[in-house]
Parts: structure tokens; C-alpha cells; sequence
């Protein structure tokens, strides 16, 4: 249901039912119809809403502690109930409308406070926008006590070869009947489009269950819940935050290293005798190996793997620098060039109304380090 369809006493049987909830699964609804279940959502469509299945409590206690192995999961109930949450107004709001915000903030604090699971797949987007959303009415002590279970971090710590890219391929690996994605109707969330949603956060409550017993089977439960878990939403937080960038001393520095660039590349020339593109592998090697002959002076030099070749690397730009002047440039120009293009000038195509903020990547790599993007 719409929440802002219901009456006072509707208002308040719903709250009771979430105060007594066995878990949440959300999602949040896109401007342009989609959800966070779509792998062809557009990133920059805004938050028009959330959607959550609230499953209704049993005797089985959820999550399980981390000693526990044999805990159990309920199957669907047909008492769960689909909400729908709006949490986009229009800038001058009626008093209907305060009305409904307020009610909607009131059922999300009260899905934080409940310490049962908020399940949902890239939680960390989710628990982002509430602190965008309702950056007055909320904190980010509160959203740090909320208990936050992601199938995707749950998946990729399983098999971390597997970044689990979209909700579909993540439900492939555990229903063996293909099934479609469809847009909401954000306005109405009604009929097929509304029990699509539904149905897809049921699989991926069960997907989550599934999961939860082979993280425990492989004795990976503790590490889940003590380190993946918190850092979703340290992450969130963070993301949140902006740091302040001086667009005008950064274009100065950017000239700046663009000047030495311009003298490393004069000097460059000289030393070698002719003009020739320093960042060009093909060219160093050329003047350095088949011109200066500078590998013969070298016990070793290492080689390229597939072609064999002479290697123009930093580790032998760094055995032949007492050899040669030119070596000691190159390595100069490729540190002042990461400089200028990383640092400086890469700063400033990430900037937005003169501060910047990164997204965070919890499940880019394999060995488990955090990534970073936009910068």
C-alpha cells in the first residue's frame, strides 16, 4: 500500500506491525521508473521513493549470533506487507503533503530503531539518501546503530572473483527460472508493476537467507558482521560528506606543473640529441636501447612479458639513471605528468559547486581493499 492513502488508525496499526517486524527489505524507486533491483538504472535519476516488504515476526531470531549454527529462516508469509514510502515533495509542500513526509520519516526511524535487518541490495546507496533526504531529522549515530544486511557484500564475501554487479545476477545463481524486470509506475504503484517489486523482494529476502548459511558454513559469519557490515555504512556516512577544493589554486598548480612538464621535455630532447614523444614506450625504447644503447652498460635489464622487448619501466629507468642524464628526466616527467593528470587536473573534472566527494567501492577487488571513483 501507499502509505499516504491510509488513515489515522491504518497509520497506526502499520507502525505496530513494524515494531514487530522479523525484518525489512527495501528498495528504493527512481524518477525514471526503475529500482535498485534494475541493472539498467540511470545513475543520475533522483530517489522518488522506497518500497519495503515488511516480514512479520515468528520464533526464529534474526540475524543469528555469530556462534550460532542452527539458527533457521521462515519462508514467505501472507501476512508480510508491501509499503510504499514518497520521499521526493515538491518545494513548496501543502499541508497534506508535511503530513505524509512526516508519517514516512516516522516509519523509516522506526525501521533504524527496530535492530532488526534492514536487507537490501546495495545498502549502502539506500542508507546514503536517507541522510540526504532527512539530513535535518536524522544523524549518522542513528543510521550507525541500524542493522543492515547486504546480499551483494554477503555474495562477493563468499567468491570475491565475483563482483555481483546487478540484482539479476545475483538471483540467477539461486532461481533457475529467468525472470523479467519492469519499471514502476512511481506514482501509483499499482498491479503487476507494484507485485513485480514484491515478488523480487521476497527472492531477495530468501536469497539473503541463503547467503547468511553459507557464510556460516564457511566461518565467514563473524568477519561479515564484524567488519563488511559496519563498513557499509561507514562508507554511506562518508560518502556524504564534501570537502572544500580552492578551484582557482588548483588551476594555479595545474600550470604550474604544466611549465616543468614543458622543461622536462626540452631537457629531454637535448640530452637525447633529438626530438621524440616522452610518453611514448615505443620511442623511449628506441632512443634509450637503439641509440644510447644504455642496456648494454646493465648486467640485466628486465623485458616485457608478451614481445619481449627491452623494458622502459621505473624499476630500469632507475638502473640506468647513474648511466645516463635521461633516464633521471623521464622518471621526473612521469611523476610531475600522474601529478598534473591524477591529482590536480583530475580533481577538477570530479568538482561540484567547488567540493568534491568520492564513491566507495566495498566489492572492487579481490583482496578486499576499498576503491574509489568520481575521484
Amino acid at each position: 500500500c501507499d502509505i499516504r492513502s491510509l488513515g489515522c488508525e491504518e497509520k497506526r496499526e502499520l507502525l505496530a506491525t513494524i515494531e514487530q517486524a522479523l525484518a525489512f527489505v527495501t528498495t528504493m524507486i527512481f524518477q525514471d521508473g526503475s529500482s535498485q533491483l534494475n541493472s539498467e538504472q540511470v545513475l543520475t535519476s533522483s530517489v522518488k521513493g522506497v518500497v519495503v516488504l515488511v516480514k512479520n515476526q515468528t520464533d526464529h531470531p534474526y540475524p543469528p549470533s555469530y556462534s550460532s549454527t542452527d539458527y533457521a529462516w521462515i519462508a514467505a508469509n501472507k501476512n508480510d506487507k508491501l509499503i510504499y514510502l514518497k520521499t521526493e515533495w515538491t518545494s513548496i509542500w501543502e499541508q497534506e503533503q508535511q503530513a505524509h513526509k512526516k508519517f514516512a520519516w516516522e516509519v523509516l526511524f522506526q525501521m533504524l530503531h527496530c535492530k532488526v535487518p534492514i536487507i537490501c541490495f546495495n545498502a549502502k546507496d539506500f542508507l546514503r539518501t536517507l541522510l540526504q533526504v532527512y539530513g535535518n531529522e536524522i544523524s549518522w549515530k542513528q543510521v550507525a546503530d541500524s542493522v543492515v544486511l547486504d546480499p551483494r557484500i554477503a555474495a562477493w564475501l563468499i567468491n570475491p572473483s565475483d563482483t555481483v554487479p546487478s540484482f539479476e545476477c545475483l538471483i540467477q545463481k539461486y532461481f533457475e527460472k529467468p525472470f523479467s524486470m519492469r519499471t514502476v509506475n512511481t506514482d501509483t504503484l499499482r498491479n503487476a508493476s507494484y507485485q513485480n517489486i514484491g515478488v523480487n523482494l521476497e527472492k531477495l529476502y530468501n536469497v539473503m537467507m541463503d547467503l547468511a548459511h553459507e557464510l556460516q558454513a564457511q566461518g565467514l559469519w563473524k568477519l561479515f558482521c564484524t567488519l563488511e557490515l559496519p563498513l557499509i555504512k561507514i562508507l554511506a556516512v562518508m560518502e556524504t560528506h564534501k570537502i572544500h577544493v580552492n578551484k582557482q589554486e588548483l588551476k594555479k598548480t595545474s600550470e604550474i606543473l604544466g611549465l616543468r612538464l614543458k622543461e622536462l621535455e626540452q631537457e629531454a630532447h637535448q640530452v637525447a640529441g633529438e626530438q621524440f614523444l616522452l610518453t611514448s614506450s615505443s620511442q623511449l625504447r628506441e632512443v634509450l636501447f637503439e641509440k644510447l644503447k644504455l642496456h648494454a652498460l646493465c648486467e640485466k635489464v628486465h623485458r616485457t612479458e608478451i614481445q619481449q622487448l627491452v623494458s622502459t619501466s621505473e624499476v630500469v629507468l632507475n638502473k640506468l639513471q647513474d648511466l645516463h642524464p635521461l633516464p633521471k628526466i623521464i622518471l621526473e616527467y612521469r611523476q610531475v605528468h600522474k601529478m598534473k593528470s591524477t591529482y590536480v587536473d583530475g580533481l577538477q573534472t570530479c568538482m561540484r559547486e567547488g567540493f568534491i566527494s568520492s564513491t566507495w567501492n566495498q566489492t572492487g577487488t579481490v583482496t578486499g581493499r576499498l576503491s574509489a571513483k568520481q575521484p
